[in-house]
């Protein structure tokens, strides 16, 4: 499966060097941070030494590594991407099984997911070839030494000095550990820190606060027949999973990750040999891991294999003066995340951006201070250190549900897995990948992304709403605590409606029947009341809900609410009609958005993905809602007074009407494909693979967006001049003999809360007791709409798809809206601005730049 074809050269912002300055790092470390550091410095003009312990900058070690895609944008940035991913194959599938070869799921696509949503595939490799990339992009390969193994550093407050064993001598402003998990600079860091502040680190030794729970074996096999090239599964054991992989030339990639019997810290950890990877490898030799492939197979058919235990830390303080560490020297995560790597560029690019714009602000000859590189160590620090942590955590976790130790556990993590949807994947996912940071002053190559990096929206997005979010919920509960007390059951309404007896039976179902007849005689006397405002009330009360109607039937279709399990408890808009209808709107209206403040808390369901209706579906809702409410409610509200027969059941039949256009819309759209599908041209083998593709492709090209602002609009529209009439008409009557009341037809309430509390209407005509609760329930509706839509606002700023002055504009027009066009229109007119802003964030044309902050 291939993407749609990307450009390759267009850029987001010009490269800005920074100017030759009285400023040289050493970078010990020849490892994928150490190698993209000296890329970025080199482009930027900063000077700079690499050092590598080995004699070789890209050794075959048997180890293989994973560009995701915000580490495959740093890439990109540096001009290796390219490099890297020629003759890779991307990850074109996401499976999992458990041990014995049962298949847990498998979805495809993902190659093209991954392009669509951020850019740029998952791709696996040597991790040679990734060093090698990196290493042949260097134009001056002067500053770059192998066989320097660094024994000693120094610093002072004017530099500081690295040693090497040749008895080499280098010279810098700054030294940077990306010297791996082992990292001799690291362990020097300590040491003077020891000498110069005692109690800065936790004792003398790093490794020991390195702990580890697991060992891994991994390698390279050759080919084999169940593991084609671009496919990636993980398999579930007992206390040990397996990662595997497909790639280049069709080598296969292997990891065995076994728990240990008790967690060790680093200083215990193991010198491997040879023999003991190959009896871990022989414990599990047996043991099916893929169908029609046991994972003595893969091990059987190695050209290489190793093993290493798995620390797992971030350090609480990465630097010292004028040392930092980076990469696995400062973070290591376990590899089964695909993380390591990638989150050594992100640290390497953290570290650039903070060093610039000091290096900027030097004047003349002056160099920079101990206290401004560590100002610069600390931006570096505080940039990335709660980001991995993060990134450490969910590999942990993975890990620890792929590798459940008993039974329970066991069974737990496959109906988990099991039950995943591909959105929930997708979303883990994308959490890693789309707060990552990138080279500020190198140019971003244009990539069509659906999603973009955090670093792409127009505002910041905000972490938390907590409180902002328990008020909202607090809002919406005391709504249905008023409405408790204003909403109430009456008594000694009309037997007949105007003179017309009202039908007893229904159906067969007496309860059935009997609520009937209440709903009719209740709408019913409304309409015929004697009180001119009651029936204009109706006739603006009853239309405002179709919008509502609409809304909630396109949100129980967005793609985030039907792939996830929490969303589903929004996807059932018949119950919530049902419900309103025979509790009121004042009651479940509130309780509806308050189900949706606890589903929206997680940004999955604002994504621009969960964003997505099926483009059939948005087709139909508009006129399936006008078909099955707008037209029931404009018969009911006609004055049929010389046919009340037929009235009342117009009546009778407007109970069911916002119950119509949610299935009716999910018909009309099965119709639509149906014919679609009946009419369309026979497909080949290879065209019917192409339709699949292209079927994971539409996700991503927002058909639905034109049909879904059409019906926004269109119910702002007719809302909107529901409420100018009716406000005119109101307004004319002041110059007749008979003038309407504004506030006796809308706010002429007693307050549930008063002395009276839920006894206010005893004593009380039923009829003008009738008229103040469904004018409650108007106003209550708009109250929570109100709220509801404001909220919106907020949530939208959250994610960052607005500034905070646009967000303060739109939530200014809100109100202005309630007052100018009701509330039907206020509704309808935030969700298309709503709609329209979180599909216009993923709205990337070749040639057109996106604003980065």
């Amino acid at each position: 499966m291939s993407p749609a074809p990307r450009g390759k050269n267009k850029t987001t912002m010009a490269a800005k060097p920074v100017p030759a300055k009285n400023f040289k790092a050493v970078i010990v470390g020849g490892s994928v941070s150490g190698l993209a550091l000296a890329n970025i410095f080199e482009q930027l003009g900063i000077d700079y030494v690499l050092l590598e312990a080995y004699n070789s900058w890209a050794p075959q070690v048997g180890a293989s590594i994973g560009m995701l895609p915000h580490g495959t944008r740093i890439l990109d940035q540096i001009g290796v991407r390219d490099i890297w991913t020629e003759g890779v194959p991307p990850a074109w599938n996401a499976a999992m099984t458990t041990t014995g070869g049962k298949s847990l799921l498998n979805y495809e696509g993902w190659d093209v997911h991954m392009a669509e949503r951020f850019g740029a595939e998952v791709t696996f490799a040597d991790r040679q070839k990734l060093l090698q990339s990196l290493y042949s992009r260097l134009k001056n390969k002067n500053k770059s030494f192998l066989n320097k193994r660094v024994v000693k550093v120094t610093t002072s407050e004017t530099g500081a000095t690295v040693e090497t064993k040749d008895g080499s001598i280098y010279h810098g402003d700054i030294v940077i550990g990306a010297d791996g998990v082992k990292s001799a600079v690291r362990q020097e860091m300590w040491r003077i820190a020891a000498e110069e502040s005692p109690g800065y680190f936790p004792g003398n030794d790093s490794m020991k606060q390195l702990p580890f729970e697991y060992e891994c074996v991994f390698g390279i096999s050759k080919p084999h027949k169940s593991v084609p090239p671009g496919s990636n599964t993980y398999v579930v054991g007992k206390s040990h999973s397996y990662l595997i992989m497909g790639g280049p030339n069709r080598r296969v990639y292997y990891f065995l990750f076994a728990k240990l019997k008790e967690k060790l810290l680093g200083d215990k950890t193991p010198r491997y040999s040879e023999e003991d990877a190959k009896a871990l490898a022989m414990k599990y030799h047996d043991e099916v891991v893929l169908p029609d492939c046991t994972f003595g197979e893969l091990v059987d058919g190695q050209t290489s294999m190793g093993m290493t235990a798995l620390h797992e830390h971030v350090f609480e303080k990465w630097h010292y003066g004028r040392i930092i560490t980076l990469g696995d020297a400062s973070h290591k995560v376990n590899p089964l995340s695909g993380q390591g790597g990638n989150s050594a560029l992100e640290s390497a690019a953290a570290l650039v951006n903070a060093l610039a714009p000091a290096l900027d602000r030097l004047k003349g000859s002056s160099r920079l201070s101990t206290g401004e590189i560590e100002a610069v160590f600390r931006e570096t620090q505080s940039v990335r250190q709660e980001r991995v942590k993060k990134l450490l955590e969910a590999a942990k976790k993975q890990q620890a549900m792929n590798a459940p130790g008993g039974f329970f556990s066991f069974q737990a993590a496959r109906l988990i897995f099991s039950s995943l949807s591909v959105e929930d994947m997708l979303e883990d996912f994308g959490v890693g990948c789309m707060d990552a940071v990138r080279v500020e002053r190198l140019p971003v190559p244009f990539r069509r992304r659906f999603l973009p990096f955090a670093d792409e929206l127009p505002a910041k997005p905000i972490k938390s709403l907590c409180l902002p979010r328990l008020g909202a919920a607090l809002i919406m509960m005391a709504l249905v605590f008023t409405a408790g007390h204003a909403i109430v059951p009456l008594d000694g309404l009309p037997d007949t409606f105007m003179g017309w007896p009202f039908r007893s039976t229904f159906t067969s179902n007496p309860v059935i029947d009997k609520l009937m007849l209440l709903l009719t005689q209740t709408f019913a006397a409304a309409l015929s009341s004697p009180i001119p405002e009651q029936y204009l009330q109706m006739v603006y009360f009853l239309p405002m809900l179709a919008p509502l109607v609409l809304i909630w039937a396109i949100e129980a279709n967005r793609r985030g609410h039907q792939q996830t399990i929490l969303g589903t408890l929004l996807t059932w808009p018949t119950i919530f009609a049902l419900a309103y209808q025979l509790l009121s709107i004042a009651r479940v209206g509130p309780i509806y958005f308050l189900i949706a403040l606890v589903v929206g808390s997680n940004p999955i369901f604002h994504r621009p993905t969960s964003r997505v209706v099926d483009p059939d579906l948005a087709k139909t809702i508009l006129p399936a809602t006008i078909l099955g409410f707008v037209v029931p409610t404009v018969l009911m509200l006609t004055p049929l007074r010389s046919n009340p027969s037929l009235w009342l059941d117009l009546t009778t039949f407007w109970q069911f009407a916002p119950l119509i256009p949610a299935p009716l819309a999910a018909g009309m759209a099965h119709v639509l494909r149906r014919y679609r599908s009946l009419t369309a041209p026979a497909k080949s083998v290879g065209e019917d693979g192409q339709s699949r593709s292209s079927a994971h492709l539409d996700l991503y090209r927002n058909k639905d967006l034109p049909h879904l602002l059409r019906a926004y609009g269109t119910m702002f529209a007719l809302t909107a001049a529901l409420h100018v009439a009716v406000l005119a008409r109101i307004a004319s009557s002041w110059s007749g003999p008979a003038p309407l009341s504004l506030a006796k037809t809308f706010f002429d309430v007693p307050l549930p809360w008063g002395p009276e509390g839920s006894a206010w209407h005893l004593g009380k005509p039923p009829i003008e007791a009738l008229f103040v609760l469904l004018k409650w329930d108007m106003l209550s509706m708009a109250a929570t709409l109100l709220a509801w839509c404001l909220w919106t606002v907020l949530e939208v700023r959250r994610m960052g798809y607005v500034t905070t002055g646009q967000a303060c504009r739109v939530a200014l027009a809100v109100p202005a809206a309630l007052a100018l066009v009701g509330p039907g229109a206020m509704y309808a007119g935030t969700w298309y601005w709503r709609e329209k802003t979180i599909a216009g964030v993923s709205k990337m044309e070749e040639g057109v730049e996106k604003k980065n902050r």
